[in-house]
């Protein structure tokens, strides 16, 4: 788990996690402190002794946390959830459980007061955005309840540390996919989510430079199937643009388009520097 101020939803997060239920499945907690100022660390110190505790004194971002946390793991299945998430009974057991060592677990994610479903099984599509899908056809999740083998996110170099926060999870999983993991989703393996899933403010601009920077590297080799991706989003965010702001949400669109320009321009000059 990666926090930064979230002193009271980690307590809450980490209580149903017992060392007793822990023993059992041969697993440890580790919490990695993203440059708290709100005590967390020392509260985790007196009121949860058992959890490993890695404190980062410079801010870093939920996807390059992550990595450090990881980084320190003895385990060969990695699970990650957010630090505003209530693990369900049996969350834990259940992702265990369905560990073959080959594939990526795509837990269920619910509203934490309403119970409805945040996050089910979704398909990452050509454009990098997502969609509902089956759940056989599952092959992308969100880092707020996933479990990934080890070995597997060691190959690829775990989350991307250009690409923090916004999109992180999603771009783990494309290259992941294209790393040739299996991913399967796991209905009982439940978490109840304080958040939403909707991007409000600069998160809109964040979501929409990140997505489409990492599909521009996803591409770079293959300059048609780039092209294909540029002509394809640019008529979606166009869309969405207009769409937008026809329906109040003008300031919105703006990010959404200062988004797209800045990942093209973050792009080209990534290509101009040699090496």
């Amino acid at each position: 788990m990666a926090t930064r101020d979230r002193r009271d939803d980690v307590a809450e997060c980490l209580t149903p996690l017992t060392p007793e239920r822990l023993d059992v499945l041969g697993g440890e907690v580790i919490v990695l402190d993203d440059a708290s100022t709100d005590g967390t660390a020392e509260m985790l110190a007196v009121q949860f002794p058992w959890v490993r505790v890695v404190v980062n004194p410079t801010n870093v971002g939920p996807g390059p946390a992550r990595n450090l946390a990881a980084a320190t793991a003895r385990g060969a299945l990695l699970v990650f959830v957010d630090s505003d998430a209530v693990p369900c009974e049996g969350w834990l057991g259940q992702l265990a459980a369905a560990d073959d060592g080959k594939s990526v677990l795509i837990g269920k994610v619910l509203d934490y007061n309403s119970g409805a479903v945040q996050y089910g099984p979704r398909r990452a599509t050509f454009l990098g955005k997502s969609l509902r899908c089956r759940p056989e056809r599952v092959n992308t999740g969100g880092a707020g309840n996933m479990a990934i083998p080890k070995s597997l996110f060691d190959s690829v170099g775990g989350f991307d540390p250009e690409i923090p926060n916004c999109f992180e999870d999603s771009w783990l999983c494309i290259r992941l996919g294209r790393a040739g993991a299996r991913f399967r989703y796991v209905a009982d393996a439940i978490v109840r989510h304080k958040g939403d899933t909707g991007k409000h403010g600069d998160e809109i601009r964040m979501q929409e430079h990140n997505s489409t920077y990492a599909m521009l590297k996803f591409y770079a080799d293959t300059p048609l199937m780039r092209a294909a991706f540029t002509v394809c989003n640019a008529l979606w965010m166009a869309l969405r643009r207009v769409a937008w702001t026809f329906t109040g949400r003008g300031e919105d669109a703006a990010l959404l388009w200062k988004g797209w320009v800045t990942a093209h321009r973050r792009f080209a000059e990534k290509q101009r520097i040699p090496g």
